[in-house]
């Protein structure tokens, strides 16, 4: 057993760390408003739509990051990418959230940036859509998650249906020699990041079979001016950074065939097939994140005194600092196997849902017990721990709650 970190993610994460002392950091200084006590209502305007000064910065590091070759570095060498395997970007990953809130989210790309199912696109997509991603032009969201459906998402409510054909009285032009090579989309999608801004999504819609079908559910690449395509209402989230995420309307929205990604009711599963990788990356982000925090407070525990002795010295403190610091050796741990077996081409839907599972309580547990040690200044804003502890919560949730991991493994072992 070699227990190193891959030499290729020494190097990447050396390397990040110029990059964000010479790109980033002197940004982070210039906007501060964007990043300090009140960062909330600096980033979003009274329709809580991010303010263009703040997608300015966004965009600046994000086409900084393709210039360094940091942006979509996990895609295959074939589209512009780094062809970095999921350890190596796992842990990168974990060196990234180990530091405090910044602009540093943006280099990758995060939810508008590229995904692994567009390698799915053909020629002619590939330069519509995923070059423009890939080289920062653009960006993206993941149309999945609907307002009755959440992890059971294959008992979907949004379809697309062949359009009938129409006589040129009623269509002309284009539309009309377009007849039979089109899909209507109807439905809702709710929660969805990057939502407002994305150039494109990637819709998910029922054209074929049953509710609940796994099957018979197909991927449409539509883009934002697209007629019958608008943005609803964007939510005010919990935590992380505001005015990311919203509803997305479908109204007789319609979409040639051209817009298909991959195959025709096949989305669905194209889709899960790469999510394992996304719910490994939220385990090492916790990992940095608790990593973080626990050093944040081992610090504070060394230099805080009441009756004239360091708190670190008081069992009720060091004793919980000693659990966190063992849950986040054990999750590093656990998130590194699953990633080294899935690049070996290794079956590891248990060790994904047990490293998400185990990341997520670890990101919550970590905020709250960084609080604790804090005590008062932890609830304070002047500190970064009550964002991360607003933020941690949503680890439960997205890629899969915390029961869905739970069923997964369990089906895993039965």
């Amino acid at each position: 057993m070699d227990f190193s970190e891959p030499s290729e993610a020494v190097q990447i994460t050396k390397a990040l760390e110029d990059f964000i002392e010479q790109e980033v950091a002197p940004l982070e200084q210039e906007y501060e408003q964007f990043l300090g006590q009140d960062y909330e209502k600096h980033i979003v305007d009274e329709n809580h739509r991010q303010v263009p000064a703040y997608r300015e910065v966004v965009e600046t590091i994000r086409k900084k990051s393709v210039e360094a070759g940091f942006y979509g570095m996990t895609m295959p060498e074939e589209v512009g990418g780094g062809d970095v395997d999921i350890l190596t970007r796992a842990i990168v990953g974990e060196h990234m959230a180990n530091r405090p809130p910044g602009f540093h989210s943006a280099i990758f790309g995060g939810a508008g940036g590229p995904t692994p199912i567009l390698l799915a696109c053909d020629e002619e997509q590939r330069e519509r859509y995923l070059q423009p991603l890939m080289d920062g032009e653009i960006t993206t969201c993941f149309a999945l998650t609907e307002p009755g459906h959440g992890s059971d998402a294959h008992h979907m409510d949004t379809v697309a249906e062949k359009s009938e054909s129409h006589s040129d009285s009623e269509r002309s032009g284009t539309a009309a020699e377009n007849d039979g090579d089109e899909w209507v989309i109807n439905g809702q999608k709710v929660y969805i990041t990057n939502g407002p801004y994305a150039d494109f999504a990637m819709v998910f819609a029922r054209t074929s079979g049953e509710d609940g079908d796994l099957h018979g559910i197909t991927c449409f690449l539509v883009e934002a001016d697209n007629p019958g395509f608008e943005v609803g209402t964007i939510h005010r989230s919990m935590g992380m950074t505001p005015g990311q995420h919203a509803e997305l309307h479908f109204d007789d929205c319609r979409v040639g065939e051209d817009q298909i990604l991959g195959e025709v009711d096949q989305g669905f599963t194209a889709a899960m097939s790469w999510i394992g990788g996304g719910r490994i990356n939220i385990a090492a982000n916790s990992v940095g994140t608790a990593q973080y925090l626990l050093d944040m407070s081992v610090e504070y525990a060394r230099d805080r005194e009441t009756f004239d002795k360091p708190i670190g010295h008081r069992q009720g403190v060091s004793f919980q600092l000693a659990d966190l610091a063992t849950d986040i050796e054990q999750t590093r741990q656990l998130y590194r196997y699953a990633a080294w077996k899935m690049d070996n081409g290794d079956r590891a839907r248990k060790e994904e849902s047990m490293a998400k599972l185990r990341g997520a309580e670890l990101a919550n547990k970590a905020a709250d017990i960084a609080m604790q040690v804090h005590g008062g200044a932890g609830y304070m804003k002047e500190l970064p721990i009550e964002r991360n502890y607003r933020s941690a919560r949503v680890f439960r949730i997205f890629e899969g709650t915390d029961e869905i991991q739970k069923r997964t493994i369990a089906r895993e072992l039965i």
